[in-house]
């Protein structure tokens, strides 16, 4: 296999993690858990960001913006000590600072996900977001002409049911439902079929070209107040 590419062993492995959440399996495990699904993981991450160096959105990736397979269980209900999806991102840095914006990508037993954006912000970090929203509207019709074009939408998993504090009177804003959002991250599901196709990383290099303008758009010098 290409050492950048899933195989069914790596979905045998992801599904076994699922159905086997416990120490005993990972530690008989770990060898091939790291051979077959974190060692390739990371390898993808790498050559979507050689292909991304020194074009217009040149994010890096690679097994230090993996993160890592234990889970924290120290102020959770659910004790099971490992995740059962495999996960990382690609960022202008190259690091876990999402500051910058990101592209996120995730692999389980089914396949998955990648997506792009700003990832649960508080209400101090979207403030500036929302108020370009509304002072920039012209600009962010652009954004989302851009991501239908390619297809793409936002998350909605994480929206307020209500106006935000402090823009109540923009409920009739045309981009109100957009005011609401808490995650300002376009999201795309990888099957299964995709990984062992070896396709995510070309798939990953078209989500950042894809999402340009939105991740432009979100890095920004703070505009004036509204008044």
């Amino acid at each position: 296999m290409a050492k950048d590419e899933l195989t069914a062993k790596s979905f045998t492995l992801l599904e076994g993690i699922k159905e086997n959440n416990n120490k005993d399996w990972y530690h008989d495990h770990k060898d091939d858990f790291e051979s077959y699904v974190r060692e390739p993981f990371a390898e993808i991450l790498k050559a979507a960001s050689d292909k991304l160096e020194g074009t217009k959105t040149p994010f890096i990736g690679h097994e230090k913006t993996m993160f890592r397979q234990h889970r924290d269980v120290r102020f959770s209900k659910d004790k099971s000590p490992y995740k059962t999806a495999v996960s990382g991102l690609m960022s202008p840095s190259g690091t876990k600072d999402e500051s910058g914006g990101f592209i996120y990508v995730q692999v389980d037993a089914q396949g998955r996900f990648m997506a792009s954006g700003k990832y649960k912000l508080d209400a101090k970090a979207l403030e500036p977001i929302r108020k370009k929203i509304i002072e920039k509207d012209k600009e962010f019709d652009a954004v989302l002409k851009d991501l239908e074009k390619a297809g793409l939408d936002f998350m909605e998993e994480e929206t307020l049911k209500s106006m935000p504090r402090g823009f109540s009177d923009y409920d009739d804003h045309k981009h109100a439902e957009y005011l609401k959002l808490t995650s300002i991250v376009a999201k795309k599901d990888l099957p299964k079929q995709r990984w062992l196709d070896g396709d995510v990383k070309d798939e990953l290099i078209w989500m950042a070209k894809s999402c340009r303008s939105l991740l432009e758009f979100l890095i920004f010098k703070a505009v004036s107040p509204i008044k």
